[in-house]
């Protein structure tokens, strides 16, 4: 479909909500799928590489742990 030819908004919704509700669950998550790409490769795009060792990853791991073991010692 050309430019010219595209759907607006309007259009595309009018024509979703004619197809029976699976459908549209199925077409939902289609669509859901291929923005959490998009949006997951312009955020990639925006963050700078870092370099990190193995050992920093194990101390973030560790301090979650820490951090998880204390909420749950402190909850009733």
């Amino acid at each position: 479909m050309s430019a010219s030819n595209a759907m607006t908004q309007t259009e595309f919704i009018k024509t979703f909500e004619t197809f029976p509700a699976k459908a549209r669950l199925a077409i939902a998550k289609k669509i859901q799928d291929r923005m959490i790409d998009q949006l997951f490769e312009e955020l990639d795009a925006a963050l700078p590489d870092v370099e990190i060792s193995t050992q920093e990853i194990q101390d973030e791991i560790n301090a979650y742990r820490n951090e998880k073991k204390q909420k749950a010692q402190h909850c009733p």
